[in-house]
């Protein structure tokens, strides 16, 4: 193998010396090719870490120039927006946050950020799903709510987090983008029901 275009590679890209033998002879001595086949699969493994879109983690990748510790941070603390809008930042925006609880009222901590944001519009779609289960008994302290609040928390035990499922996935949708936002997040509950004792839905209006 050259040394010289060894120590070139690993001039433009920090890895270990075995790793750029590997990519040398992969891509037939070709220091670009090398060094792009190290960036791609870099953004694969970010993509898989932080559980994003392959474009996301390049956009990031290039943003954060190539720093591969910055981008997993940067990713994995971004709140999840459920939205029919395109390009959403929800800075301002009128609207639910949605995050998942244990029994004694505690977030849970996770590598991942695991809240979320519906802005108001978006929630209309599925508002009178939730506001179905009510009058609700509070699981913890057996208060009774008589109604959603729209400028408050509403707690929702797992069993009853899986009533509005079922009825979200039942109810007739007949845009594409309302349907796909549903199915988000359907699949936004589901993931946080896996340990979650509770969702809370809190209303910013």
């Amino acid at each position: 193998m050259d040394a010289e275009k060894i120590k070139d590679l690993r001039s433009k890209i920090s890895i270990p010396l075995d790793v750029a033998i590997q990519l040398l002879k992969k891509n037939n001595g070709n220091v670009f090719n090398s060094e792009l086949e190290f960036h791609n699969n870099t953004i694969v493994e970010i993509s898989e870490i932080t559980a994003c879109d392959l474009e996301l983690a390049r956009e990031y990748y290039n943003l954060y120039n190539h720093d591969r510790i910055k981008v997993i941070e940067k990713l994995n603390s971004k709140q999840t927006i459920i939205t029919t809008k395109e390009n959403l930042v929800p800075r301002n925006e009128i609207g639910f946050v949605l995050w998942p609880e244990n029994k004694k009222g505690e977030n849970y901590r996770t590598a991942k950020r695991n809240d979320a944001f519906i802005p108001s519009a978006d929630f209309e779609y599925v508002i009178n799903e939730f506001k179905s289960v009510f009058p609700l008994e509070n699981s913890w302290d057996k208060t009774v709510e008589e109604y959603f609040d729209i400028c408050g928390n509403n707690y929702f035990d797992k069993e009853t987090c899986k009533i509005i499922i079922n009825k979200i996935r039942h109810t007739k949708t007949d845009e594409l983008k309302v349907a796909k936002f549903k199915n988000e997040l359907i699949d936004w509950l589901n993931d946080k029901l896996l340990y979650a004792d509770c969702i809370v839905v809190y209303g910013n209006l």
